[in-house]
Order: structure tokens, then C-alpha cells, then sequence
């Protein structure tokens, strides 16, 4: 009967703890964290985009980061930051790096991505990002050159449902990051005093005030 007792206990427990292992994993979802390849196709060509279409259309280098969907880093309505005014106007990343890895140093983001650029206004981009159920989002961004302080990107992109990391394709959008006034691909630097705030850019070269005439660029999230 002792022996019995025992076992029963032994059983018991077992199940005790096999329960409160499996809490964790349902509480935070069934995947705690993922790897993504994305890749962004650029068409910025001169049949859809005509209008001063320049003959060295490229773009710098794609960087981002894995981020808290909350985080409002690089939002329409916010002030660019030094890094970002930097990036936006002369393709150098090194202050934009900074603050970021500064960023993921004081827990604000996981992982720091930077990828190659490209030579012309067409073609493939891509980079590989790790996110987790904190850090489910994913923001990347790349300058068009040349341009006064336009860039495209994907931005606060969260891929996890609650539940698992999921595939996703978008549209990228182009920002006008409020640093400089130029008017078109080749404009004169002209620095904005008062700066202003990044917005949505539709306005020509590249679109009627309203909209864009296509999509400029295209990016897929597909988990490894």
C-alpha cells in the first residue's frame, strides 16, 4: 500500500511540474522567436516614374532593426534624428548605426541589420533579421539616390499573430524625412529651418500630390 502511495505521489508531481513547464510557452505564444529573410524589389524605373528620373537612380544601404511594435522610431509625425537626417541626405549610416545599437543596448530593440545597396532604381535587396515575441516588429529603410531626404521603407512591420511568426508581402512606402526643402532628385541642398516632420512623400517627381502612380517598391517577410 506504501508502495502504491508512492508511486501515485511520484505520478502526481510529474504532472505538476510537466503543467507549469507548459504555462511559459502558452503564455507567450507557440513560437518565442523567429528568423526572417527580407527582400525588398525596387521599381523605381523611368516608364512608371518618369518625371526627372535620374541617370544614377540607386539606393544606399537597406538598415533597420527587430523592435517592440510600440517603439515610434522613424514615425510619420516624429522629428528625424541626427542619424536619420544623415542617412536621409547623404547615405551615411554610421550615426544612424549607432543610435540603434544604443537603442538594442538599452533593451529597446533585438537584433541591428544592415545590407548591401543597390546600383540602379531596380532589383533585390536582401537581409536576414531575427525577432522574438517581445521584439516582433521590423522597420528597414534605404535613402533613393539622389534625392534631397527621401528614402523608402518598411516600417513597425509586426510579424507575430500572439500566437506564431507569420509570412507577410507589403508595399514599401517613400518618406520625405523634413530635413531638406530641394524639390527634386538633383535639387541644391537646402536645409529645412525650422526642420519639419518625416511624412508620407507622394508629391512629384514621384507622385501627383496624392498618391504614386504604382507601387515603388515591394517587400516580403518570409520565416525561416
Amino acid at each position: 500500500m506504501k508502495k502504491l502511495k508512492f508511486i501515485l505521489y511520484i505520478m502526481l508531481a510529474f504532472l505538476i511540474v510537466s503543467c507549469s513547464e507548459s504555462d511559459g510557452p502558452i503564455e507567450m505564444g507557440i513560437e518565442s522567436n523567429a528568423t526572417y529573410t527580407v527582400t525588398f524589389t525596387m521599381h523605381w524605373n523611368s516608364s512608371d516614374f518618369p518625371t526627372d528620373y535620374p541617370s544614377n537612380a540607386s539606393f544606399s544601404p537597406l538598415i533597420g532593426w527587430s523592435h517592440s511594435s510600440s517603439n515610434s522610431f522613424f514615425k510619420v509625425g516624429t522629428t528625424a534624428t541626427e542619424g536619420i537626417k544623415e542617412m536621409t541626405e547623404t547615405a551615411s549610416i554610421d550615426t544612424l548605426q549607432t543610435e540603434l545599437e544604443t537603442k538594442i543596448t538599452d533593451g529597446e530593440g533585438l537584433d541591428f541589420v544592415l545590407g548591401s545597396g543597390l546600383d540602379s532604381g531596380t532589383g533585390e535587396i536582401s537581409v536576414e533579421v531575427e525577432v522574438d515575441a517581445t521584439n516582433s516588429a521590423i522597420t528597414l529603410v534605404s535613402k533613393l539616390i539622389p534625392s534631397p531626404d527621401w528614402y523608402v521603407g518598411a516600417l513597425n512591420v509586426d510579424l507575430y499573430d500572439g500566437n506564431n511568426f507569420v509570412d507577410s508581402t507589403m508595399t514599401a512606402v517613400v518618406y520625405d524625412a523634413g530635413t531638406d526643402s530641394g524639390l527634386s532628385f538633383a535639387s541644391a541642398n537646402s536645409t529645412t529651418d525650422p526642420q519639419g516632420l518625416i511624412s508620407l512623400f507622394v508629391d512629384s517627381p514621384l507622385g501627383d500630390g496624392t498618391e504614386l502612380p504604382t507601387a515603388f517598391a515591394t517587400v516580403t517577410f518570409v520565416k525561416k
